[in-house]
């Protein structure tokens, strides 16, 4: 049926149905329509809308046209696309080259199942975030457009987008570069012998052999798949026009161009070579005989160098930085039981007092034994030694810390309270708790020191005088017993956990209808968070005193300062710098990124808010090559291959190459940093 030449309303799309035949594809290409045909057959698939004169589609396109899944409507006069082309979630192809598009709708990153999206020869400058979401995307053609920088957040496609056709853009020189590996030959003058020519390092006949295999279905003589993306292989350049067949597959699926298809050689077809052999018409896309697997590497590369400014764009931080704050907030609060209410309850009904008169019996004894330790210490060791003068005041202090304190309080006022409480009749030790917790943290500047006095200790043994004095003491056997005087030195630090042993005893054998049960729940609430906060604040004190060790053996450290209250060492080795791409704040706020390839290895230091990037010195251990911030993500480290880790600095980003167990190691210390 012919059609007429121009008319090409509502009598153009009838001819066009009936020419179509109701097949799977409806066909209403170069019709010289001026509007969208509002009705297509019900069980089309897909819609070729080409070459016609459409300036725009209806504003319920998409819901009208929800089932399709390839969509051609390129070379038209299209000046935008309708917000509600976000109805039609089973698209697959977007096609809209050669019209007068300025921008794309907020509303296509909905799109979840576009793999393939031609724009080609609009009048595009920049693309919105959204397209960041459309994860299934695999192949997108933005060649000649307007673009003059490409948008850092195609980088977020980085994981699926596998070809990415930027030609005849007027770039600018930072992203001219970029892309370089991307370009299509092209000849710069008549005479290739006498013009210098475009070489880049994948402007080969493998890369254009790559191309074509990317951008062409594969093929059965049974199947008739339509050609949706087709290359001329004359001029070597990608021509996203539809040509299609008569008899498309029932399923777009059946044809779709996927990554392990496998197509016909493009060697044969340029011969003009054909096979009904299956298995001579079938080449691995992959192969390494051709440049397809290249032309992913350099779309990944690039795509990866887009990435890293977006990720360093500071506009994209902010939230990050607030969300940061709030887990480190949550970490740096004392955490308290929660399940302490529930826990005794089930079993304490059954307890009997015998029971609980035999804990109360324990705890009163072992408090005397305690008190009785530190007496023999203060009496056989400290005060005689410091009477004799075996040891100055600074050792005496380091060894035996605040010992001193800590009896005076266990035996003026804690001992005591203990027994009064337990001669009472009802036997109310948790008001005993409750009323002394604070006194508790005293035993926070014990355990800080502990180390400390340890090694203090060892050292001053080695004096004759010393090892003579500590000697003689432990043969006293009436005082003090067989125990070492590091092993006394021990008991402080395991009394607390001792108290909290014995009171979620006392708690499963107290009944919930005693008078102490309550303010026993509530004693061992109050003595958890005391013990997590001495925990917490031994782990403090290490870490100051490490924080001050590396910055005495780092040169630069101190101008940080790396000692800081809230900073945490976490790691520290030797790592190979493959690459890094630096973020720079030119005058008038112009953002440049700076790109190297150092290729050799640095000491790193990793700590909860920054990682040092270090050499070796000359008169410390390392000296500072440069500081990272890790405030803009609360996981900047991301294992990107098998041997390669990519890590998000405040300004820059670092792409670190180590075996697989190493790099295991280090993206799990540097993502659990706030809670290590």
């Amino acid at each position: 049926m012919e059609v007429p030449p121009i008319s090409r309303t509502a009598s153009a799309c009838i001819a066009a149905q009936s020419l179509s035949g109701y097949t799977p594809l409806a066909d209403y290409s170069k019709l010289g329509l001026t509007t969208a045909p509002h009705v297509i057959p019900a069980d089309a698939y897909a819609l070729d809308l080409s070459g016609n004169y459409l300036t725009r589609l209806p504003s319920n396109f998409g819901f009208a046209h929800a089932t399709l899944q390839t969509l051609d409507i390129s070379n038209n006069r299209l000046e935008e696309l309708p917000e509600d082309i976000c109805r039609m979630p089973c698209l697959r192809e977007l096609y809209v080259d050669h019209n007068l598009l300025s921008q794309l709708p907020n509303s296509l990153g909905s799109l979840q199942n576009l793999e393939i999206l031609s724009i080609a020869n609009n009048n595009i400058a920049t693309l919105k975030p959204s397209v960041a979401q459309l994860k299934a995307l695999r192949v997108l053609n933005i060649s000649h457009n307007e673009f003059v920088q490409l948008p850092a957040c195609l980088g977020l496609l980085v994981e699926t987008l596998q070809l990415l056709v930027v030609d005849g853009n007027p770039l600018d020189r930072a992203h001219q570069s970029l892309v370089e590996p991307l370009l299509t030959p092209k000849q710069t003058g008549p005479n290739p012998r006498m013009t210098r020519t475009h070489t880049y390092s994948l402007q080969t006949k493998e890369y254009v052999s790559g191309i074509k295999r990317f951008m062409r279905w594969k093929r059965h003589s049974t199947s008739n798949y339509p050609t949706l993306l087709t290359v001329d292989t004359k001029r070597d350049s990608i021509n996203f026009a539809a040509t299609w067949k008569s008899h498309p597959p029932a399923k777009i699926g059946e044809a779709e161009m996927s990554l392990t298809t496998a197509v016909l050689p493009m060697e044969q077809e340029d011969a003009g070579q054909s096979s009904s052999s299956s298995t001579s018409r079938k080449s691995c896309l992959f192969s390494s005989s051709s440049g397809t697997d290249l032309i992913r590497h350099m779309t990944s590369s690039v795509l990866w160098q887009l990435r890293d400014e977006w990720d360093l764009d500071p506009a994209h931080g902010d939230a990050t930085r607030e969300l940061l704050g709030m887990h480190t907030e949550k970490y740096s609060s004392v955490r308290e039981s929660t399940a302490l209410d529930h826990a005794y309850h089930a079993k304490a009904a059954t307890a009997g007092n015998s029971q609980r008169m035999k804990i109360l019996s324990e705890l009163l004894v072992t408090e005397v034994t305690y008190v009785d330790t530190l007496k023999n210490v203060v009496g056989v060791y400290l005060n005689p030694m410091r009477e004799a003068k075996i040891l100055s005041e600074s050792e005496l202090r380091k060894i035996f810390l605040n010992i001193e304190v800590i009896l005076a309080f266990h035996n003026d006022h804690f001992l005591p309270a203990i027994t009064h409480a337990i001669s009472q009749p009802e036997m109310l030790i948790a008001d005993v708790f409750l009323r002394h917790s604070a006194h508790f943290r005293l035993y926070s500047v014990y355990t800080n020191g502990h180390e400390t006095s340890v090694q203090t200790l060892f050292r001053v043994s080695s004096r004759r005088t010393v090892s003579n004095f500590i000697q003689s003491a432990r043969q006293d056997v009436t005082q003090i017993g067989q125990v070492s005087l590091d092993g006394h030195l021990l008991t402080p630090i395991q009394r607390l956990p001792r108290y909290r042993m014995l009171l979620a005893d006392l708690l499963h054998n107290t009944p919930a209808n005693h008078t102490d049960h309550e303010s026993l729940v509530a004693a061992l609430k109050s003595l958890d968070s005391i013990i997590y906060e001495v925990n917490e604040k031994k782990r403090e004190f290490e870490q100051q005193t490490r924080l001050r060790q590396l910055q005495s053996s780092i040169l630069g450290a101190a101008e940080i300062p790396l000692v800081a209250p809230h900073r945490r060492f976490c790691l520290a080795g030797a790592l190979y710098l493959k690459q890094h791409c630096k973020m720079v704040v030119r005058k008038n706020n112009v953002v440049k990124f700076k790109r190297a390839s150092p290729n050799c290895n640095f000491w790193f230091c990793l700590f909860n808010d920054l990682l040092l990037q270090c050499v070796a010195g000359v008169n410390k251990d390392f000296k500072i090559v440069d500081t990272h911030k890790l405030d803009t993500c609360i996981a900047p480290a991301r294992i990107i291959s098998d041997t390669e880790m990519r890590i998000i600095g405040s300004d820059t980003v670092l792409y670190i190459k180590e075996d697989a167990d190493t790099l295991r190691k280090w993206a799990h210390a540097i993502n659990h940093r706030l809670v290590i």
